[in-house]
């Protein structure tokens, strides 16, 4: 037999191009529990393992290692170069999922790629793009033609537990970002670790990192960058043109190095103070605290001072979680109504800019959101809000008339603009599948947000791109299935069945009845069924 014969410990499940990863207890008494639990699986030596695509089989040993092999080949026909099969063989896999889960938890709807590199080696970067954020990179291990330094913006890599950080960056931007793998059993946990210029490293769960503008962000990271953001004014401003006025007076001059009016600076100063007396939130008090040491960046007066004195002991009170009662932190129903909040404001005004329509159900839904998280919105979110409460829908922009069959009018010879329909293919299988591992379903006009162009084409160049989605996941079991087309996961606004549903199924040879409703709503618990994670 010529293929690789290591101890090979990580195989995925189903198929040679699945993405489900599965790990090998080493042990012979907890393989029996393995085996009842993926009874009918078959495990493969895959593609996104950097494998030969074969299947693998189980080995039990009581006096070693129990370990995957792979089957037979006494023809020598087939050889593997996979480059690694220990434990960690599969993380790419499971940060792959993890974090697509952990965003879709958070209402962000995000891709991911699996990078291969030159040498044909995989598993060393993983990239995201979730809708409304910049890309984010995991990087697992070292590139041999490439520095950590070269890879892009520090704020947006995640650093493999092994991986050398570059010291310019954690002395400019005092931290980096780890991301490490822990067992759970015969699976793999995530945790985010911050590691501090300095050395040490803090990890956290998931359920404790949030994705922000600034990339991931972890506990650690927000008291890092509260302690080289916060400024303590120490000096005493007083006017010169008017020495001898009060200090009250003082507070409404004019601050003509940064343009504020006193007006302004009046506004600002008295809303920190009720910030403060009123024990608010850890977000509203930093919010103004900043505001407040911005307008006084040319000077303050006493008591001025004190008051951003008092603001600062506030927060960091709240950071650290001592002190005397605290203002009330957002609820998790409230987290989740703000993140919702912002993420339909997003979505809508992606929508206004590609001309699309803005359904009555999620303007609905944007308020219902906006009015639990009401206490936590900015002003700027409060005025979206209240535009998309009362702005009356804008017009749809009108197609170009389309000619009647059998009388089309003589044009100048010209060649259609091309698209790349493979690409868009690829796309729209991406966010599908996505949908199908979370059991979900994907609107078409959400699907038009999230894959870029789909929504410029033409409705027959939709079709076509649509008709040549292909899933990677097959049936479980041998038994025979209905047909069914991953496309069967695209609905109309209303949650129903999309109509060109209907065109793609005869299209692809399988004929809906006239009544297509229960064989529709079969087709996608089947679809939810054959993606879901073992």
């Amino acid at each position: 037999m010529a293929l690789d014969k290591r101890r090979v410990q990580t195989a995925v499940i189903g198929n040679a191009d699945s993405e489900l990863p599965v790990v090998l207890p080493m042990e012979a008494i907890e393989l029996d529990d393995f085996r009842v639990r993926h009874a009918g699986q078959t495990y493969w030596c895959g593609m996104w393992l950097g494998g030969c695509g074969h299947q693998l089989f189980i080995k039990l040993y009581t006096d070693r290692v129990c370990h995957f092999a792979h089957g037979p080949d006494p023809e020598h026909t087939s050889t593997c170069a996979r480059k690694a099969s220990g434990v960690s063989s599969a993380d790419h896999l499971y940060i792959k999922h993890g974090l697509l889960n952990w965003l879709a938890a958070q209402d962000i709807t995000a891709t991911a790629t699996i990078a291969r590199d030159a040498d044909g080696s995989i598993g060393r970067d993983v990239s995201f793009a979730p809708a409304g954020h910049d890309t984010l990179r995991v990087l697992l291990s070292e590139s041999p033609s490439s520095s950590v330094a070269e890879e892009g913006d520090p704020a947006r890599l995640v650093l493999g537990p092994e991986m050398t950080p570059d010291p310019d960056v954690l002395l400019r931007q005092g931290y980096v970002n780890r991301i490490q793998l822990v067992p759970d059993g015969t699976r793999r946990r995530i945790q985010v670790g911050t590691e501090r210029h300095g050395g040490a490293t803090e990890w956290f769960d998931l359920e404790e990192v949030e994705l922000t503008d600034s990339g991931l962000t972890t506990p650690a990271v927000e008291e890092i960058r509260w302690l080289r953001t916060t400024r303590r004014p120490i000096g005493v401003w007083t006017p010169k043109a008017a020495p001898q006025q009060s200090q009250p007076a003082a507070r409404a001059v004019t601050n003509e190095t940064h343009g504020i009016p006193s007006q302004d600076r009046d506004a600002v100063m008295t809303a920190l103070e009720q910030a403060v007396s009123e024990g608010r939130s850890r977000m509203e008090i930093r919010r103004w605290l900043d505001r407040a040491e911005e307008v006084t960046r040319g000077g303050a007066t006493a008591e001025e001072n004190d008051l951003i004195r008092a603001g600062a002991d506030a927060l960091l009170r709240l950071e650290r979680g001592v002190g005397v009662p605290t203002p009330r932190e957002p609820t998790y129903q409230e987290r989740k109504a703000l993140q919702k909040t912002e993420r339909l404001l997003r979505v809508l005004a992606q929508h206004r800019a590609h001309g699309l329509g803005v359904t009555l159900r999620q303007r609905n839904q944007l308020a219902q959101a906006a009015d639990q998280a009401a206490a936590w919105l900015t002003d700027k979110q409060r005025a979206q809000v209240q535009q998309w409460r009362t702005d009356p829908e804008p017009a749809p922009v009108p197609r170009a008339p389309q000619p009647q069959r059998g009388h089309s009018p003589r044009r100048p010879a010209s060649r259609p603009k091309p698209f790349d329909g493979a690409g868009l293919a690829d796309a729209v299988r991406d966010v599908l599948e996505h949908a199908a591992r979370l059991g979900k379903t994907v609107s078409f006009t959400d699907l038009c947000v999230q894959v870029k162009g789909l929504g410029e084409l033409t409705e027959s160049e939709q079709v076509q791109v649509l008709h040549r989605v292909r899933p990677t996941a097959r049936p479980r079991s041998a038994a025979p299935q209905r047909p069914a087309l991953l496309t069967a996961l695209i609905t109309a606004e209303d949650g129903t069945m999309y109509p060109v549903y209907r065109q793609l199924a005869d299209r692809a040879g399988h004929l809906l009845p006239q009544q297509a409703d229960s064989a529709w709503t079969e087709t996608v618990k089947i679809l939810h069924d054959r993606y879901r994670t073992p």
